[in-house]
C-alpha cells in the first residue's frame, strides 16, 4: 500500500472534510457579508462544491449559521457534550470553563461575528435569535446543568441566574471595549485574575443558596 493511500484511509471521511470545508466558507461569508446576505449558493461556490452538497450536510441557512458558531465553541472546548459529561468538581469546571470564554471572546472573528450580528439586528432580528441561541444561550444553559447537578436543591431558574451571572462576571470590561473598537486586550495574568475572581463569586454565591430568588421575577 502507498503511503498516499494509507494517509487517505487513516485521515477523516471525505463527507467530514467537505463539511469542514463547508463550514470555514461559510464562517468567511458571514463575518464579510452577513447572515442576509449570504446565501447557499455564496457558500457553495466558495467551498467549491455543489448546491446540493451543501444542502447534504445541512437542512439550511439557519443550521449552517448555528454549526458555524458551534463549531466556534468547540474550538475552545466549550461544546456542551463535552462539558456535560465532565465528571471533575465544580471549581475546576467552572475555571476551565472561565479561561476559555474568556479566550473565546477576545478572538478577532468572535468578535466580528458579534459586530455583524449587532449591525444587522435592527432590520433581521432573526439572526440575532439564531446567535443567541446557538451562543450565549447554550453556553448559559451548559453551566446551568453543571451546577444543577452539583448543587440539586436549586431550582432551575436559579441555577440558569447563577449561570447568567457567572458570564455576565467574566465579560467585566473587557467585553465592552472590544465591541467599541477600543483597546482591550488582557495580559495572561489578567486573564487568571478576572477568572480566579468570578470562580470565587460564583462558589461563594453557591454556597448561600438564599441569595437567589425562589421564583422568576415576573411569574404570577
Amino acid at each position: 500500500m502507498s503511503q498516499s493511500t494509507a494517509t487517505t484511509k487513516l485521515g477523516r471521511p471525505k463527507s467530514q472534510e467537505k463539511r469542514q470545508t463547508i463550514l470555514a466558507a461559510a464562517s468567511e461569508l458571514f463575518l464579510q457579508q452577513g447572515f442576509t446576505n449570504t446565501s447557499m449558493d455564496l457558500v457553495a461556490k466558495a467551498a467549491s462544491v455543489s448546491k446540493q452538497t451543501v444542502y447534504s450536510h445541512f437542512n439550511n441557512k439557519d443550521d449552517l449559521y448555528t454549526a458555524v458558531i458551534d463549531a466556534k465553541c468547540k474550538e475552545y472546548r466549550l461544546d456542551a457534550s463535552r462539558l456535560d459529561t465532565c465528571d471533575a468538581p465544580l471549581g475546576d469546571v467552572l475555571n476551565e470553563i472561565a479561561h476559555q470564554t474568556i479566550s473565546l471572546l477576545q478572538d478577532p472573528d468572535v468578535i466580528a461575528m458579534y459586530t455583524v450580528v449587532i449591525g444587522e439586528a435592527k432590520n433581521n432580528p432573526h439572526v440575532a435569535e439564531l446567535f443567541y441561541r446557538a451562543g450565549p444561550q447554550q453556553s448559559v444553559q451548559t453551566v446551568a446543568s453543571i451546577i444543577a447537578k452539583v448543587k440539586p436543591q436549586l431550582t432551575q431558574f436559579q441555577a440558569m441566574s447563577a449561570a447568567t451571572d457567572f458570564f455576565n462576571l467574566l465579560k467585566a470590561d473587557f467585553h465592552m471595549r472590544s465591541m467599541l473598537r477600543l483597546p482591550f486586550e488582557l495580559s495572561h495574568d489578567q486573564q487568571q485574575t478576572i477568572c480566579r475572581r468570578v470562580c470565587r463569586q460564583i462558589t461563594v454565591l453557591l454556597d448561600e443558596c438564599q441569595q437567589f430568588p425562589t421564583i422568576e421575577p415576573h411569574a404570577r
